[in-house]
């Protein structure tokens, strides 16, 4: 016969609000669990027993707090098996800052909770021993670095009248300088000047970040916190300014607005973005948009261009810019979203709107080559936009 304990008993009134029959049920309970169960001894124990959901019993959190300015935090929390494993999430889920705080230990253990109005919930006992960091030196002391060292130069930016007014948008994703260096780009960067001198643009968009960098720390891990193939991110950082720097001050010299666009990229979040505060800092005579959003647009006459990485609401862009940017996308006759994080060349007109995936030059890193992700080809896309269309797109 069936043995009814606290486990038993919840499955069984889950498995009824479910919408099983008695029948199903008793099979699924005699598979589970290894004793016969009847769809009469099921039905039963639902009539008699059917309001009373055993629940376990409450956890006790607790935050022990040692002598050695170390902490114990013992809490209930829903998490997944991956993030279980991710520093900087059970640090966030226990309350601490990434950026004070390291882990000495930790342990998670699965909890099954249950509650009338959720039913069985599967959450983890998660326990950590905590450190405060002794090297405390965070993105935010980064950017005062960069800011108290980088002297400003000044560049006498021309006034041109034009006629016919053009828009160059430099959007480079997926450089992932560290795999790739300067010396492989150069040729790009040659390509990018010879396009900018070709002409006075009204305005240069340059769109930086979009995994710029192949890491977001010295721990050769990404944004989330994953270790991946290791580079030098000294010399990545270096190479990057030594790419982007004359071709910004090429811009300035060439159109009457250069504007720099910080662009998230699930690499290189935060280090891109400081990279961008270096080139504020040095460049004041250029517009920036140095938000922290997940997308972003820029307007010029009648067209609407929108950025995102593409590693975020990737199938429902067409859907999702039209609503946060409204009042611009109603006014706008040309429509793109441009995205990348595939390293691959691709497009679908929705409606109207255009949502293109972006190819990119950056060499095959090790986990693409792992997964098959090659062929692709090797090329940077520029677009060229009158007042009322896109003209040209430029591949470098």
């Amino acid at each position: 016969m069936g043995k009814w304990e606290r486990e038993q008993h919840n499955h069984l009134i889950e498995l009824r609000q479910n919408g099983h029959t008695w029948k199903e049920i008793a099979r699924i309970m005699t598979d589970k669990y290894g004793y016969e169960y009847t769809d009469e001894q099921c039905r039963g124990r639902w009539r008699t027993n059917r309001h009373k959901i055993d629940t376990e019993p409450s956890y006790k959190e607790t935050i022990e707090i040692k002598a050695d300015g170390s902490q114990v935090s013992d809490r209930l929390i829903e998490i997944s098996e991956q993030n279980a494993k991710d520093d900087d999430y059970l640090l966030r889920a226990h309350g601490y800052d990434p950026e004070e705080w390291e882990i000495t230990s930790a342990k998670s253990s699965m909890w099954q909770h249950h509650n009338k109005q959720d039913g069985t919930k599967t959450l983890y006992a998660s326990k950590i021993t905590v450190k405060p960091k002794e090297d405390r030196f965070t993105i935010k002391d980064l950017v005062r670095v960069i800011e108290d060292n980088t002297e400003s130069i000044k560049i006498n930016i021309p006034t041109y009248k034009l006629q016919n007014k053009r828009l160059l948008e430099v959007p480079l994703f997926d450089q992932h300088f560290g795999i790739t260096d300067y010396e492989y780009y150069q040729p790009t960067q040659t390509k990018i000047n010879d396009i900018l001198t070709s002409r006075i643009w009204q305005e240069v968009l340059f769109v930086i970040g979009q995994d710029m960098l192949h890491h977001n720390d010295h721990r050769n891990r990404t944004a989330s916190g994953k270790e991946i193939e290791h580079v030098d991110i000294n010399q990545a950082w270096e190479d990057a300014r030594r790419f982007y720097e004359p071709l910004i001050e090429k811009a300035f010299r060439q159109s009457n607005k250069v504007k720099i666009m910080y662009n998230k990229g699930n690499h290189d979040e935060s280090l891109s973005w400081a990279f961008v505060q270096m080139l504020k800092a040095k460049y004041p005579q250029a517009g920036f948009d140095d938000t922290f959003e997940e997308r972003k647009i820029h307007t010029f006459g009648e067209c609407f261009i929108g950025f995102t990485h593409g590693d975020k609401g990737r199938k429902d862009l067409h859907n999702i810019f039209p609503v946060e940017y409204p009042e611009e996308w109603s006014k706008a006759k040309v429509r793109e979203i441009h995205t990348g994080h595939f390293h691959k060349e691709d497009g679908k007109d929705v409606f109207g709107m255009m949502v293109r995936t972006l190819a990119t030059r950056n060499k095959t890193d090790q986990w693409h080559r792992d997964n098959g992700y090659v062929g692709a080809h090797k090329r940077f896309m520029l677009f060229e936009y009158s007042e009322k269309e896109l003209e040209s797109i430029h591949y470098v």
